[in-house]
């Protein structure tokens, strides 16, 4: 790929969101400018140079991918995807143990998509984010996965049970021990449940802190560098981020015993 094609890719953010947007389907001017928030005239501007370059092909109002263009954009969507999620938020991700993910899905973490980071205030330190709370309200499918223990965690486990939800719990050794030997009444509740499986892993195998994958929503925990625990939790809300977390989930599910 010249230089020159390189550029109009990826120097500018309206070029490659309209790229990326095309991939879906032919789209009008007015559709394009609602989705990546611009003007008629800087649109048309950018799509002009799309068009000059091969990638874009105009039909009556609206415009399309060129067959080269679904080539290319076929190749740097991946790429185009993974900058976005990294370059909005790179000093989290610089300063994370990224080791806790396996290969096969770090090379997917664009596919996270829309990312936010929270970070609980004080009085909310040991708490899931309410994000999480509100979505865990109203889902009919949960995917957890915890290598420290929450607090009150174990009456959310209990509760999701109890709620006939389809609950799958992936806990390391020591938090299934300490669930089962200090928090009886949560833990048998888990355990009558028809709709909940329990699974335990060794604590070496898995480094993440925390997954959680809703109806709606995704939750994800990563150790520094150091392997702190700094309350910092990577949520996004777009089905790919969920499909990319179902697949972390299943790994984690295949280094882990059943236990019901």
């Amino acid at each position: 790929m010249r230089a020159e094609l390189i550029s109009t890719v990826f120097m500018s953010e309206k070029r490659k969101n309209t790229l990326i947007l095309l991939m879906e389907g032919p789209a009008t001017i007015e559709q394009i400018k609602t989705s990546i928030k611009g003007t008629t005239s800087a649109i048309i501007a950018q799509i002009k140079i799309l068009i000059e370059q091969g990638l874009v092909e105009q039909k009556d109002d609206e415009y399309s991918l060129t067959p080269i263009g679904k080539i290319i954009l076929v190749k740097t969507k991946p790429l185009i995807e993974t900058l976005n999620v990294v370059e909005e938020n790179q000093d989290y991700w610089v300063s994370r143990d990224l080791t806790a993910l396996p290969d096969h899905l770090l090379e997917r973490i664009g596919e996270l998509g829309d990312i936010l980071i929270h970070e609980s205030d004080l009085s909310h330190l040991f708490e899931p984010p309410k994000e999480l709370l509100v979505s865990l309200k109203t889902t009919k499918n949960v995917c957890t996965f915890y290598s420290y223990f929450c607090p009150t965690c174990p009456d959310n486990y209990s509760k999701l049970a109890t709620k006939g939800v389809d609950y799958n719990l992936i806990l390391t050794r020591p938090v299934y021990e300490r669930l089962k030997e200090e928090y009886t009444d949560n833990y048998n509740a888990i355990m009558v449940s028809e709709g909940s499986s329990l699974f335990v892993c060794d604590d070496g195998k898995l480094k993440p802190g925390s997954l959680s994958i809703t109806d709606d929503m995704l939750l994800l925990t990563l150790f520094s560098k150091k392997g702190i625990f700094d309350h910092k939790k990577v949520i996004s809300f777009e089905q790919s981020a969920r499909d990319w977390g179902r697949d972390l989930f299943l790994y984690f599910k295949s280094l882990s015993i059943k236990i019901k």
